[in-house]
């Protein structure tokens, strides 16, 4: 198994100033995991939720030519992130996200060994888990996008991976739906959950295809499905409306702008802003070269904020760097935690060793605080990532 050099150190100061970075500087935040280059193993789909005590539990798995079977590695904090400690290994395990009902917790993902769509529990704050639940047979990716939770039910993006063939457009063959189950019923069952009907991208929307889907609350009280496209800009995500019975509502199936909707992200309605928030790859041009697709620009993090899920605003540029190749602040999974937004970062960054592998694949695992984050601007000195 690949050692992993996990740093609890206590931190003086560990929330997020917005941040220029050049190789060798140092990381903000704290250092949850870091893997060598070396390793030939990568770090990925970090999540975070918040504890029925107010601890903080995380999970990242594993990808890369020497990682021989998908595990998954959970971290809790009893300090509110300043120092993180091991718990635990999920094996066959992979693209989990956490999620937490009363004062049990879940990981909802996939079984590495064939792709079917699985769930995990554990009620001991993520020191044991459940073996596989298995709900559904088939190749399936979800990430940790959010769960919405709603009129006691509770909603999750997911997709459903098409047919592996490289000689067709990446995620050309992926179809995106929601699925859902009552709060209180029991969510290891299969037949606990529901299933909207799937949809892949039309071909009038710009892109290749879809991926990582969104529930989203709408305005109207609707559940949203916003989808990461693979397109060039980055300035459009995929969307589309389900009703109470899991179908596609007429109409409802678009593009809309986003800021930032070439990689994952994750959008989320805050009731005491009365807005949606999100971090994101923003797709700043001054670091974009000639035919550049925005899923390859990750060294610009953003917190971004709209009040229609249309109109969006850079409200601070977090995190920034040049160096498109090497560096990446990206697949970035939060939660509002009171006046601040607690997130986990996956890190393409310079270390002790030299570079990253490349920005994509990340060696480091980080967590971040962003405090007040409803009056959060950006510095003089990322004011030049923001587009004109």
């Amino acid at each position: 198994m690949n050692k992993i050099l996990t740093l609890c150190l206590l931190f003086f100061v560990f929330q997020v100033h917005a941040q220029y970075l050049e190789s060798g500087a140092p990381l903000p935040g704290v250092v949850v995991a870091h893997v060598p280059k070396s390793s030939g193993s990568y770090l990925g789909t970090p999540s975070v939720v918040i504890l029925a005590n107010g601890d903080y539990l995380a999970s990242f798995d594993f990808f890369g030519p020497q990682c021989s079977s998908d595990k998954v590695h959970v971290y809790r904090s009893a300090d509110k992130g300043k120092t993180w400690h091991f718990l635990t290994e999920l094996a066959d395990t992979f693209w989990g996200g956490l999620f937490v009902v009363d004062t049990d917790v879940y990981v909802l993902g996939v079984r590495g060994s064939d792709r079917n769509l699985s769930i995990r529990k554990s009620t001991d704050s993520g020191k044991s888990w459940s073996p596989h639940a298995i709900l559904r047979a088939g190749r399936f990716h979800g990430s940790s996008t959010p769960v919405v939770f709603h009129n006691g039910k509770i909603y999750k993006g997911y997709d459903h991976l098409g047919i592996e063939d490289k000689s067709k457009a990446w995620m050309s063959e992926n179809k995106s739906f929601i699925m859902w189950a009552d709060e209180n019923a029991d969510l290891l069952k299969p037949d606990s959950w529901n299933y909207s009907e799937e949809i892949a991208k039309p071909k009038q929307i710009d892109g290749t295809g879809w991926l990582e889907t969104n529930a989203v609350l709408g305005l109207d009280g609707a559940i949203r499905g916003i989808t990461r496209i693979a397109n060039e800009s980055g300035y459009i995500a995929g969307h589309y409306a389900v009703d109470d019975k899991g179908a596609i509502v007429n109409g409802s199936v678009k593009a809309i702008p986003f800021l930032g909707g070439a990689t994952k992200f994750n959008v989320m309605w805050d009731p005491k802003t009365k807005k949606y928030w999100s971090l994101t790859n923003y797709p700043s041009e001054i670091v974009r070269k000639p035919k550049m697709r925005a899923g390859g620009m990750r060294s610009v993090l953003a917190l971004v904020s709209s009040p229609d899920l249309e109109n969006w605003t850079v409200d601070k540029i977090v995190m920034a760097s040049t160096d498109v190749k090497y560096h990446g602040f990206q697949y970035v999974d939060w939660q509002f935690d009171g006046k601040d937004i607690i997130l986990m970062n996956r890190v393409g960054f310079s270390d002790e060793f030299g570079e990253a592998d490349n920005a994509h694949n990340s060696n480091y695992i980080i967590f971040q605080r962003i405090r007040n984050y409803k009056k959060s601007k950006t510095t003089k000195e990322l004011v030049r990532f923001v587009n004109k």
